[in-house]
């Protein structure tokens, strides 16, 4: 391949999911990493990314994909981790639930339980939710911002301090043996933080996708956890992370 086609190549891969990492660039294109790393350099220079230790991530999007592209990414794996969160779910509890579109799936597999008190700052999330059950949804106050459709701020923060709840149930852009988990997002990141200070226990919904990976903004260490879900399981080091800090690990039988 080209120098030129593998550029192009590696810009596609970060609007599809903002982060690419030099080993497994080397590997696919099948060129040393440092042939990976001036591909990189070329990128930077022209303002597509930033470099970051062991790949680059994107700056064409604020390092996030749009709302509508991370709705179609890992459907499956989505709909099968959210089915096993909501089994977690007993009637009656209380609920909050941030913004993400593993969260929205998550919301249309709770919509059938009964007597919930959800409070989440997704409108997405509170309108599915809102249709034809019984349960409380509540949309937590702040500054609305339309690429998420979702309240955020220094309002929301004051919001969900207002409220105690049985379970967070959060979204993670990136779980790491030795990072624990966080998010490419700040203000995501923040919110979560948030949600997990004022719960008595956290879900953590996580496809596989997300394993081996960090973003800038730390979320929680595993100890703040008591569910990790995912449709696959994590490789070893994850696990014993898991373990030693007496975190579930929720996965599909068989």
């Amino acid at each position: 391949m080209k120098s030129n086609e593998r550029l192009q190549s590696i810009s596609a891969q970060l609007d599809m999911h903002g982060r690419v990492s030099v080993v497994e660039l080397a590997e696919q294109f099948e060129v040393a990493q440092e042939t990976i790393r001036r591909d990189l350099a070329k990128l930077a220079k022209i303002g597509v990314v930033r470099k970051v230790h062991g790949g680059a991530i994107t700056l064409q999007n604020k390092y996030e994909q749009s709302l509508a592209a991370r709705f179609e990414q890992d459907v499956p794996e989505k709909h099968e981790l959210a089915r096993l969160a909501a089994t977690l779910i007993p009637p009656g509890s209380t609920l909050f639930v941030d913004f993400g579109t593993t969260t929205h799936t998550f919301a249309e597999h709770i919509k059938h339980l009964s007597d919930l008190t959800i409070f989440t700052n997704s409108h997405l999330i509170a309108a599915t939710l809102s249709g034809g059950s019984n349960n409380e949804v509540y949309v937590l106050g702040g500054k609305y911002d339309d690429s998420v459709k979702a309240n955020l701020g220094p309002m929301l923060i004051d919001s969900i301090g207002n409220f105690l709840a049985d379970f967070a149930v959060i979204g993670i852009g990136g779980v790491k043996a030795d990072v624990g988990l966080s998010d490419q997002n700040i203000e995501e990141a923040i919110v979560a933080r948030a949600m997990i200070a004022r719960s008595s226990e956290t879900i953590v919904l996580a496809d596989p996708s997300k394993f081996n990976r960090h973003g800038i903004a730390h979320v929680a260490d595993f100890h703040q956890v008591d569910y990790l879900v995912s449709s696959k399981a994590p490789n070893d080091d994850i696990r014993a992370a898991l373990e030693e800090n007496n975190v579930t690990l929720v996965l599909p039988e068989g």
